[in-house]
């Protein structure tokens, strides 16, 4: 009697092993498989619809280092303009051997709205506005020495939701 008991102790562990191989081993291999079928889960990203071809950019050099930007004929409803500028500049700044070249820099702002058109940057001294391509202080400017096209990105705002604007211009 007691080898029976012993008997079926040992079957009925057995079984219990096999059954918690098995679940452990299709439990890990569907994992696997997900991970495989689905991959790594990545952020979304939301795309912005590009601007109506009517609206209108005007990007002018007033001189060297400095920038005029001008929006008119923007989508009803826009309430803000931001801008970004992207560019190469000579980097003048060489500290070892090797160094120096051409270093990417960029501008970023807002637009504000005039009765006829938006401009965008800091208010220059004639009552309109610039945008400074290089860097100003104690009213010292050092302006960048600019190296090919100038990529202008504008973000709108307003009650139609967000819309961007890309071009490149040579100055």
């Amino acid at each position: 009697m007691i080898l029976k008991k012993k008997n079926y102790f040992l079957v009925v562990f057995v079984i219990l092993v096999f059954l918690g191989v098995t679940f452990l081993f299709l439990n890990n291999k569907s994992f696997s498989k997900k991970e495989v079928l689905l991959g790594p889960t990545l952020p979304t990203e939301a795309v912005i619809p590009t601007i109506d071809s009517s609206v209108k950019v005007k990007f002018k050099s007033l001189k060297k280092g400095e920038v005029a930007l001008t929006i008119s004929n923007e989508p009803k409803g826009t309430k803000a303009i931001d801008f970004e500028l992207s560019y190469k500049a000579q980097n003048n700044d060489v500290l070892e051997e090797g160094e120096g070249g051409a270093v990417e820099q960029g501008v970023i702002g807002k637009c504000f709205k005039t009765e006829r058109f938006w401009q965008c940057g800091e208010e220059d001294a004639y009552g309109g506005r610039k945008i400074v391509l290089g860097t100003c202080s104690s009213s010292t400017c050092r302006y960048h020495n600019i190296l090919g096209p100038i990529k202008l990105n504008l973000k709108f705002t307003g009650s139609y939701g967000e819309k961007i604007y890309e071009k490149e211009f040579k100055i």
